[in-house]
């Protein structure tokens, strides 16, 4: 099977962004930033220990809704522009039953079955700005000659997607069998625009078991199921400018522009064991361990491109589709967990979670047989081992809660790449509650930034700047009997 460079350029990027889980849930464990390692008691805690399920003393059921606005700030090349997403979803679902054991030995079991939303995909960016250096182009035309493509090659689209179509559409140019140049010619500079629109989501279905030994140990597993649900759609433009202004009579391009649309779909499945020990009443350790995620994903790419000239003509490509399947295989997680509480008054928590993001390893299937090897060195050597931090603290003042939590996520990135790309992430959440014997209500606010340092293309020689905050809001409510 041969597939398109441009889709698998994307490869790298959907192994991040796949295997990067931006843990959602509840409203009580997102008001404690995620951080309830060595606490449990919460439904949403299973996704980090499954230990916590222990901790239970009854049954119940939760629901969980998410607001959610995302602003996306970007500069580049001077420029700057705004994006902004709405969107409303479950952020939890789930049930726990617990059941009474051996006073003397496993006092309680409890199972649970539901759902946590691990990733939010929606997403609105816009990049503009004025180049006097380069073009998209340029990145092809390198591609072309760097790999020695020829001109039959390019006339039978034998190669990647964007090339091929740029050189039916006049922007390239074969000056030897083997060797190509830009047909592109400016004078003065190029406005180039993109705007990227993304939606989807990442989730796990979970089914867990725990149990409570004495009081004192807390032991659990989890078998998670995982779904993804991607869409992307870009629009890439450059527009041509000349000093003096080119002529009909001229044959200069105008405008170039290319549409690239992904999806991506895939289920996973992985496996989750954990444990909390009760060092004393008030001190509590806990870990856990999670398998990688090992996912089916089906993907479809299409591709056009269209060019307009100064002497009125036009020439738009086909659009080309791909379909095929493929595995993939997200990192292990390791994590370790601190808690103390204050009798029933309150409680404070720091989880602390390795990843190698670098770990993440793509593989072909029967039906689309592919040599993926020079992919996942891409991603060995451009990705690390990230260390996440967690703190969230949690006080009583019957009937009512308030929460405050915070959650640093690592740059994933190796420190010897260009442009010094850093998606390192800081939330930060404040959150309260109603909780009496028999049901609750929960809210919390939590703010999410980071900032993205995007090429653009290959061989630009600036980058642009995108910087991402998303807003959640988000309600809960528990019945417990």
């Amino acid at each position: 099977m041969t597939l398109p460079i441009l889709a698998m350029s994307q490869f790298s990027t959907d192994a991040l962004r796949f295997s990067r889980i931006e843990y959602q849930g509840t409203a009580r464990f997102n008001g404690l930033g995620g951080s309830m390692g060595a606490i449990g008691g919460d439904i949403s805690s299973l996704s980090v220990n499954p230990a916590g399920l222990g901790l239970y003393r009854s049954s119940e059921f939760t629901f969980t809704t998410d607001f959610r606005v995302r602003d996306v700030n970007t500069s580049y090349r001077g420029t700057n522009s705004n994006g902004n997403n709405v969107n409303f979803n479950i952020g939890n679902i789930g049930y726990v039953g617990n059941y009474r054991g051996d006073p003397n030995g496993w006092k309680s079991y409890s199972f649970a079955v539901g759902y946590n939303r691990l990733g939010n995909f929606n997403s609105d960016s816009r990049l503009e700005g004025t180049n006097r250096n380069s073009s998209i182009i340029d990145e092809y035309v390198s591609f072309l000659n760097t790999n020695n493509v020829s001109t039959q090659e390019l006339n039978d689209y034998a190669v990647d997607l964007g090339p091929s179509e740029a050189y039916w559409n006049f922007m390239i140019d074969s000056i030897a069998p083997n060797r190509h140049q830009r047909f592109l010619d400016f004078q003065d500079s190029i406005q180039q625009k993109r705007r990227t629109t993304t939606s989807g989501r990442q989730g796990e279905t979970f089914f867990s078991f725990g149990g409570n030994y004495l009081d004192r140990f807390f032991l659990g597993g989890t078998i998670g199921i995982q779904s993804i649900r991607y869409e992307e759609k870009t629009v890439i433009q450059e527009f041509y400018t000349y000093d003096p202004p080119a002529l009909p009579t001229e044959f200069l391009a105008k405008e170039y522009e290319e549409n690239r649309d992904l999806i991506v779909s895939g289920t996973g499945i992985n496996f989750k064991v954990g444990f909390i020990y009760k060092i004393t009443n008030s001190l509590r350790f806990g870990g856990g361990l999670h398998s990688p995620t090992f996912y089916g994903m089906t993907e479809t790419y299409a591709f056009n491109s269209t060019s307009s000239f100064s002497d009125g003509s036009a020439y738009e490509s086909e659009t080309s589709e791909s379909n095929f399947d493929y595995r993939l295989r997200t990192p292990m997680r390791y994590n370790a967990s601190l808690a103390y509480v204050y009798r029933d008054k309150g409680l404070i928590n720091i989880d602390y979670e390795y990843t190698n993001q670098a770990a993440a390893r793509f593989n072909d299937v029967a039906e689309f047989q592919f040599d993926y090897s020079n992919r996942n060195d891409i991603i060995a050597n451009s990705f690390r081992g990230t260390n996440n931090i967690r703190i969230g603290a949690e006080y009583r003042l019957e009937p009512f809660v308030i929460r405050a939590g915070v959650r640093y996520e690592d740059n994933p990135f190796a420190s010897n790449l260009s442009f010094d790309p850093d998606q390192s992430r800081t939330t930060f959440a404040i959150g309260s509650g109603f909780r009496s014997k028999n049901y609750n209500i929960d809210v919390t606010y939590m703010n999410s930034r980071s900032t993205i340092t995007d090429q653009f293309y290959s061989t630009s020689e600036e980058a642009a700047t995108i910087e991402g905050i998303n807003h959640h809001l988000m309600f809960t409510v528990g019945w417990r009997w």
